[in-house]
C-alpha cells in the first residue's frame, strides 16, 4: 500500500539561496518553505511584493506558488515580475519552470534561454534555478541540463552551496549514489545549516536500503534544529519501511506539529495513516477536507479504500467509482483495482467482474497478489467453491511471495467442495510436505476424504494409507474426541472396501464394531454388521481367520 500514498506525497522542492538587499526576508520565506511552513512562507512573499513588487519578489511569491501546486497563480506572478522589470531572469525562469513542469521542454528551455541573455550569463542564481527546475518535475527532469547549469551557478558563485544539491539530485536521478553522497558533502562543507542536505543523505542510504545510517542523518538534522519538519517526516517513512509501526507514526505527528496545519500537509497526515491502518482517523482529517479535494483523484482513493477497511461499503465504492473517473490510465495502481474488487464483493456486486478486477490489481502490482488470499476465503465462507478455488489457485501461482500450508488448505477444501477432487488431492498432498509431524494430521485428514470420494464405490482403495496414517496421529493426540466423527468415517471407508475389494468379512466386521464404540446409534455400522453376519460365524468375526484359511473338506 505504500506505494499509493507517496505517489502524491512526492518531496517539495525547498530551497535556500543567499541574496543581497532583500535577502533577509526572502530568505525568511525560504526557510519556511524549507521547514514546510507553506503559510507562513506565503505570508512573507505576498508581504514582500505588496511593499515592493519588484521582478525578485514576484518570482519567489511565483516560486511558493508552484511548491503549493497553485501553478495559474504563479504563472500570473511571473507575468507581473516580467512586467515590473523585464531585465530581471528569475521571472522567465519561472515561466520557463512550470513549461518544464508540464513536459513542454523546449518551449521552457527557450525561456530559460531568454533568462540567460537578459542576465548575459551572468547571474548565479538564474543558473541555479535553471539547473533546480530540471531535476524537480518527475517526468520531466533533465539531469544533464541541471548539472550543466549548476556547474555554471559555481563557476559564478563558488560559495553557492544549493547548486551542489542539484548536481547530487541529478547524480541520483542516474543512480549514480556515490556522485550524489559527494556533493551533498560539498555542501554540507559550505553551509552546515543546510539541513535538507542532511536529510538527501537520509534518502540516499534509504534507497540502499541502509536503514540505521539513514536515521543516523536525519537524527542529524535534528541535533542542529529540534523543529527541523521535514526530518521527522522522513523518519516516519523510515520506520514505516522498518514496520515499526508506533514510531512511524509518532514522528509523523511530530511532523505535523511543526508543520504548517494546512490542508495539504492534513492531506498528507490523512494518508500516512492510512499506512499505519489508522482508518477512522484518516476518514475524519479527510472529511474535513472535502471542500477542498473533493475533485482530487487522490483524495477519493484514500476515501475508497479507509471507507472499505472501515465497514462502510456503499461509501467506499461511490468514492472509488468516482477516483476512476478523475484519474489518468497511468496512473492506476494495482491496488485501486484490488479495493474496486473488495468493495464490489461487500456491497453484493457481480462476483465475477470483482475477482476480475482483484486479478488485474496483482497483475499491474504483484505486492498486491495478497487481495488474493482474502477473496478467496471469502468466497469459501458464501460457499462460492469454484470461484474461491480459482482465486486461491491465482493467489498460489504468483510469483514473489512464500505460499504457506494454509494457502494449499484452503485450496484444497475450495476444490474438495467444488467436487474437484483431482485438484483437492494435489493441494492436500502438497500442504502435508510443508507440515511436519503431528501437524499432518488435517492434511492427512482431509487427503484421506479427497480420496475416499475419489473411490466412492470403495473397490480401489486409494485411501486406506492415509486413513492408517491419520488413526496413528490420531492415537498421538492428547484429545482423540475431535477427531471421532472423522475417525469414525474412515472405519467406515476401511469396512467397505474389505467387504468389497479384500472380501474380508472379518475386517469389514471388525471395522463395523469399531464405529459401534464411537457411537453405539451408527446405521452404517449396523448396516455393515447386518450384511457380514449373514455370511460369517459369529465365532470368527473378531480379527481374521475365516478368509485367509482355506475351507476343509467335510469328512464322510
Amino acid at each position: 500500500m505504500r506505494k499509493f500514498i507517496f505517489v502524491f506525497m512526492g518531496m517539495l522542492a525547498m530551497m535556500l539561496v543567499g541574496q543581497k538587499g532583500t535577502a533577509q526576508t526572502i530568505n525568511e520565506g525560504l526557510n519556511y518553505l524549507d521547514l514546510d511552513k507553506f503559510a507562513s512562507a506565503g505570508n512573507v512573499f505576498k508581504t514582500l511584493v505588496k511593499n515592493k513588487p519588484t521582478g525578485e519578489n514576484n518570482f519567489y511569491l511565483g516560486y511558493y506558488y508552484i511548491q503549493v501546486g497553485e501553478l495559474d497563480s504563479a504563472k500570473a506572478q511571473f507575468e507581473k515580475g516580467v512586467a515590473a522589470d523585464p531585465k530581471n531572469g528569475l521571472s522567465y525562469v519561472g515561466l520557463g519552470s512550470l513549461l518544464l513542469k508540464q513536459g513542454k521542454k523546449a518551449e521552457a528551455k527557450a525561456q530559460f534561454d531568454q533568462a540567460k541573455a537578459i542576465t548575459k550569463s551572468k547571474n548565479a542564481d538564474v543558473f541555479y534555478r535553471i539547473g533546480e527546475a530540471y531535476v524537480s518535475y518527475e517526468g520531466n527532469t533533465d539531469p544533464v541540463e541541471a548539472v550543466t547549469n549548476a556547474e555554471q551557478a559555481l563557476k559564478l558563485n563558488k560559495n553557492l552551496a544549493d547548486a551542489y544539491v542539484v548536481i547530487g539530485d541529478a547524480a541520483l536521478q542516474k543512480l549514480d549514489g556515490t556522485t550524489a553522497a559527494n556533493n551533498y558533502d560539498k555542501a554540507i562543507g559550505l553551509n552546515p545549516k543546510l539541513l535538507k542536505t542532511h536529510v538527501r543523505l537520509g534518502n540516499l542510504f534509504v534507497r540502499s536500503k541502509n536503514l540505521n545510517a539513514a536515521r543516523e542523518k536525519y537524527n542529524e538534522a535534528i541535533a542542529a534544529d529540534a523543529n527541523y519538519a521535514p526530518a521527522y517526516r522522513e523518519l516516519a517513512d523510515l520506520y514505516y519501511l522498518a514496520r515499526q509501526y508506533d514510531k512511524a507514526l509518532e514522528n509523523m505527528e511530530k511532523y505535523i506539529s511543526l508543520a504548517d496545519k494546512s490542508p495539504a500537509n492534513q492531506f498528507r497526515y490523512a494518508g500516512f495513516l492510512i499506512l499505519v491502518e489508522k482508518y477512522q482517523q484518516s476518514l475524519d482529517i479527510l472529511a474535513t477536507l472535502k471542500n477542498q479535494y473533493s475533485n482530487s483523484a487522490v483524495y477519493n482513493r484514500l476515501m475508497g479504500y479507509a471507507s472499505y477497511e472501515t465497514n462502510q461499503c456503499p461509501q467506499g465504492l461511490e468514492y472509488l467509482n468516482k477516483y476512476f473517473t478523475l484519474v489518468k490510465p497511468e496512473g492506476i495502481l494495482g491496488s485501486d483495482y484490488e479495493y474496486l474488487g473488495k468493495l464490489e464483493i461487500c456491497n453484493g456486486g457481480d462476483t465475477t467482474k470483482a475477482l476480475e478486477n482483484i486479478v488485474k490489481g496483482a497483475k499491474i502490482d504483484t505486492n498486491r497478489v495478497a487481495g488474493l488470499r482474502d477473496v478467496a476465503q471469502k468466497f469459501f465462507d458464501g460457499k462460492a467453491y469454484v470461484k474461491s478455488a480459482e482465486a486461491i489457485q491465482q493467489y498460489i501461482a504468483s510469483p514473489g511471495k512464500k505460499v504457506n500450508a494454509n494457502d494449499y488448505y484452503l485450496s484444497g477444501l475450495a476444490n474438495y467442495y467444488a467436487n474437484d477432487f483431482v485438484k483437492a488431492d494435489s493441494a492436500f498432498s502438497t500442504m502435508i510436505t510443508l507440515l511436519e509431524g503431528p501437524k499432518q494430521i488435517i492434511g492427512y485428514q482431509w487427503r484421506a476424504k479427497t480420496r475416499a470420494k475419489e473411490d466412492a464405490d470403495g473397490t480401489q482403495g486409494i485411501a486406506e494409507s492415509d486413513y492408517q496414517k491419520f488413526f496413528e496421529l490420531v492415537d498421538a493426540e492428547a484429545d482423540k474426541t475431535k477427531y471421532k466423527r472423522e475417525v469414525s468415517n474412515g472405519y467406515f471407508y476401511l469396512a467397505i472396501l474389505n467387504l468389497k475389494k479384500y472380501k474380508d468379512l472379518a475386517k469389514a466386521h471388525e471395522y463395523a464394531n469399531k464405529m459401534l464404540a464411537l457411537d453405539p446409534a451408527d446405521k452404517r455400522a449396523k448396516n455393515v454388521l447386518t450384511f457380514t453376519q449373514k455370511d460369517l460365524d459369529p465365532k470368527a468375526a473378531a480379527p481374521a481367520k475365516a478368509t485367509t484359511s482355506k475351507p476343509q473338506p467335510k469328512t464322510k
